[in-house]
């Protein structure tokens, strides 16, 4: 997701914060000019929030990119993130299915869903679109982005990946 440079003032949001801070085994951050997580490196790449037209869109990015960075074998584990996948691919579609449905959930939890449902629903749609042929494709990726988000809330150590260690 690429977002241009605006220089605006984005102030933080407590409780947002407080979920990102929170997150146990929490990937590297860096300061990037697009959001990306980069299972390699085990590092999250953000845009500074003034590069957002809102706080609560940088944070759902933020959520997005963190909800991803929980396939990573030293968290819960996912074949969308363990395996390389192609944009577009099968793969693809469904770790950004899981990712965004994450971002919305860890929104939710933060009161920030009155602000960005209808940029994760419109998303959402097109993946979903994409995976038109699996039925049982949406609450498959339901299940995994509650997966993601409970480990990103601190409430599943013990079910994560290599049983809880850390």
């Amino acid at each position: 997701i690429r977002v241009p440079e605006s220089g605006r003032v984005v102030n933080p949001i407590a409780e947002c914060e407080r979920i990102v801070s929170g997150m146990p085994n929490a990937p590297r951050f860096e300061q990037d000019a697009r959001a990306w997580y980069r299972p390699s490196t085990d590092s999250v790449g953000m845009p500074a929030r003034g590069s957002f037209d809102s706080a609560e869109a940088y944070y759902s990015t933020l959520f997005h990119e963190l909800t991803h960075s929980t396939g990573h074998s030293k968290r819960i584990g996912r074949e969308g993130i363990e395996k390389l996948n192609t944009f577009g691919s099968e793969s693809y579609s469904k770790e950004e299915l899981i990712a965004e449905m994450g971002a919305a959930m860890l929104g939710g939890v933060a009161g920030i869903e009155r602000r960005t449902l209808a940029n994760s629903a419109a998303y959402l749609k097109s993946w979903v679109d994409v995976l038109r042929a699996d039925s049982r494709m949406v609450v498959f990726a339901a299940s995994q982005a509650q997966k993601a988000a409970d480990y990103i809330l601190g409430k599943t150590q013990t079910e994560a990946g290599n049983g809880g260690a850390q």
